[in-house]
């Protein structure tokens, strides 16, 4: 293996690992928000739906778009560092086109999509993770609601 493919393999490893490194963080981000919206929904059963329970209703609101936000620049630096990475195997393969890296990753991709259908092609996994801490901000807006109207 040559001294350049060396080079190139060494920086999407990095980029690799940076993606990781973002994904971890989101997880992370994520499961904190979870458990923080938990403990609220728990103070909420001992307040009750009044009007003193707007502090904790708002906070609702203000962790999930926190957690949209945050989910939302952790996809975007680990797509960054992804697409990095992709590009540099690409030219990898050029460099060593005996070695069918791109035919084999597209035959590879395809399989996928046949196996996993509308779930591998239509259905992308931050839309996911955004929509769980767009659950929070409703449930937030839902408890407000019925804090101002009791």
């Amino acid at each position: 293996m040559g001294e350049q493919t060396k080079i190139l393999l060494h920086i999407a490893e990095e980029n690799w690992a940076k993606t990781k490194q973002h994904e971890d963080q989101r997880a992370t981000i994520t499961g904190l928000i979870v458990v923080i919206a938990s403990a609220i929904q728990g103070g909420l059963t001992q307040t009750g739906f009044t009007k003193n329970a707007l502090p904790l209703t708002i906070t609702l609101i203000v962790l999930g778009l926190f957690g949209i936000l945050a989910g939302a620049k952790l996809y975007e630096r680990a797509k960054l560092h992804s697409d990095r990475a992709n590009r540099l195997r690409k030219r990898v393969d050029e460099l060593h086109p005996t070695l069918h890296m791109q035919t084999l990753l597209d035959s590879s991709d395809e399989e996928h999509r046949l196996r996993y259908g509308i779930l591998a092609t239509k259905v992308r996994l931050h839309i996911v993770w955004l929509t769980l801490d767009g659950m929070i901000v409703l449930l937030g807006i839902i408890y407000s609601i019925i804090a101002l109207v009791r």
